[in-house]
């Protein structure tokens, strides 16, 4: 049973960006929306945006890359990874990044 598991279905926010690292993994960084509906304080209903980073990495950044454009809308299985570094000027910097399990275009 997994314990660490997310399932988001949302839209591309921008094009995806792809990085190669040294030993030739290829990365790609998904900025994504996912939208929930709630009511305001007149009860209204309104839409709440929460975006999200996903990463993935060599097959599934490869499929990211051929089929994910700003605007698609996608499935995406995976875990939340929490990391922190220090940033240039010694300050500690966090990280949430949602690591793609699997990924789906849903737009086909």
């Amino acid at each position: 049973m997994k314990t660490n598991q997310v399932l988001l279905i949302g839209y591309v926010g921008k094009d995806p960006q792809t990085t190669q690292t040294t030993k030739g993994s290829k990365r790609i960084c998904i900025r994504m929306a996912t939208h929930y509906r709630r009511s305001n304080t007149a009860g209204e209903p309104s839409f709440q945006t929460v975006w999200h980073n996903v990463v993935a990495w060599d097959q599934k950044a490869e499929y990211a890359e051929r089929n994910f454009i700003k605007g698609s809308k996608i499935l995406v299985e995976g875990v939340i990874d929490y990391r922190n570094y220090p940033d240039k000027l010694g300050h500690t910097r966090y990280v949430t990044e949602i690591r793609a399990n699997s990924l789906l275009n849903l737009d086909r």
